[in-house]
């Protein structure tokens, strides 16, 4: 693995923007907490049911954010998301393993896991196999999105982790603010935006940190990062995908959305992608943390997971 491209130091001050926001599971009624999904002991998701109602329910499954190296199943978005089991959807959210003690796809490998996991235990936890909804932010975002792009690409299942032979794929996926252009020039894309660059110092590395979002937070391999991005991996059969983005983001800047929006209308159409820009919202704005935000997303899962 690379050297990381950012001191300790600014990992913390990158933490403090991305993972602003800590759930607590205490209130709601109907949960199974820290449920292993993998062979590994980290691989484990949190479940959270509707209060009333047997289902099957339609399924939403939350990625946190945190650039690959930090957060948990319990903090970002996590808080918009829940309220879908007002609404009689399931939602369980997920913990992957973080960099630098894993490299990319092993953090893939996590995710897919997880919908294998819920597939192949739908019955027991009341979930309908056939209607799967994902959602990330940030570096869940990346991620979402890759779940929902490499559905049936052998290379990226992870199943020596658990239940080979079940789909991963998902019907419907939101990103919001992920990165998916990672060998972009980010300066350049902040520059044609007109946002200010965010300040971290140089990375120790002394090379330059890698441009676009969060990839610098653990590698500077060029290469690497153009293998992962998603915009790499649109295709005629990707699953209906809305994108939430700032326009005065400072970490993944504005063009990962707007680029991503129009390559997938360029492949699948217009009616495939919905692309949500907001003027004056930044990096984990609290504008999409809350019930308001949950409210805007929901119907794009009602639409096609109800």
């Amino acid at each position: 693995m690379s050297q990381p491209a950012f001191s300790e130091e600014q990992m913390a001050m990158l933490k403090r923007m991305v993972t602003p926001t800590v759930f607590d599971p205490s209130p709601i009624r109907r949960k199974y907490l820290d449920v292993q999904y993998g062979s590994l002991p980290q691989q484990l998701v949190d479940v959270y049911l509707p209060d009333e109602g047997d289902g099957p329910f339609p399924l939403i499954i939350y990625v946190h954010g945190g650039g690959w190296s930090m957060g948990n199943k319990r903090e970002g978005a996590l808080p918009c998301i829940i309220d879908a089991i007002k609404y009689g959807y399931a939602v369980i959210s997920v913990d992957y393993r973080l960099a630098p003690g894993v490299k990319f796809p092993e953090f893939l490998f996590d995710v897919k896991t997880a919908v294998r996991w819920a597939r192949a235990n739908a019955k027991e936890y009341r979930f309908d196999p056939d209607r799967f909804g994902m959602v990330g932010d940030s570096a869940g975002g990346h991620l979402t999105l890759m779940v929902g792009f490499t559905a049936g690409h052998p290379e990226y299942e992870g199943e020596q982790y658990g239940w080979p032979g079940v789909s991963s794929a998902v019907q419907a996926i939101i990103d919001m603010y992920g990165p998916s252009i990672l060998d972009a020039d980010r300066d350049a894309f902040l520059k044609e935006a007109g946002v200010p660059a965010l300040s971290l110092g140089a990375p120790p590395s002394g090379d330059g940190a890698p441009a676009s979002g969060m990839g610098a937070a653990f590698t500077s391999d060029m290469n690497m990062l153009r293998l992962i991005s998603p915009i790499q991996y649109v295709h005629k059969d990707i699953p209906p995908t809305m994108i939430q983005q700032g326009m005065r983001d400072p970490i993944v800047p504005l063009q990962n959305s707007t680029l991503l929006a129009k390559r997938i209308e360029e492949v699948c159409g217009k009616d495939r992608v919905d692309l949500r820009l907001y003027p004056e919202r930044t990096h984990s704005d609290g504008a999409f943390m809350g019930t308001e935000n949950c409210m805007e997303v929901l119907p794009f899962f009602d639409k096609y997971l109800k």
